[in-house]
């Protein structure tokens, strides 16, 4: 049973992966359909396509290095999501999260993947190792979860779960809507 949790694993982060290199080929033609549109979201969706096939452990076995043999793979993926992130500030520099809702979801997915993978590293190499426990299924659910919704994310370019307002809330930018009874 393990061995086939462990393989169903890998070849779910090959889906995710399928799923960024959908994102960004949809971009694509929806860049080239549109001459004159902004071909931003489809700079992020090649970065993080990108970031997520250097990083996965199939592509990795292809050149010999097993990823999944030692518990630095955590670090190695959060390294990836972070260089990801700056890539990203940088390709979206001028672009505000109103103008580009992509720009949120997909920082936010990669800071929670970043965070907990760094949760997994400390668990696995600084704690008294017991086994799975909870924190391991919530990590598995909530990075599939996020991988999920930057994947929609890139296909939309909207805010499908109100990110953006919550973030201009945050910010000050939008005032809470009154009330009609005041």
């Amino acid at each position: 049973m393990e061995l086939i949790e462990q393989y169903f694993n890998v070849y779910l982060a090959s889906l995710i992966m399928w799923g960024f290199l959908m994102a960004f080929l949809y971009n694509v033609v929806k860049k080239s359909s549109l001459p004159g549109s902004d071909p931003t979201a489809m700079w992020i969706a090649l970065s993080i396509f990108l970031s997520y096939l250097l990083s996965d452990p199939l592509f990795n076995q292809g050149f010999g290095y097993d990823l999944l043999d030692s518990t630095s793979a955590y670090l190695v993926w959060s390294a990836f999501d972070l260089v990801t992130i700056l890539v990203i500030m940088f390709i979206a520099r001028g672009k505000t999260v109103q103008q580009l809702p992509v720009k949120l979801y997909v920082c936010t997915g990669l800071m929670i993947n970043i965070s907990l993978f760094i949760g997994m590293y400390i668990d696995l190499n600084f704690t008294k190792y017991i086994g799975p426990w909870w924190f391991w299924y919530l990590y598995s659910i909530i990075v599939n979860i996020s991988d999920i919704t930057m994947i929609i994310a890139l296909l939309c370019n909207k805010d499908f779960l109100g990110l953006v307002r919550g973030y201009n809330r945050l910010r000050g930018l939008l005032k809470p809507e009154a009330s009609p009874n005041a």
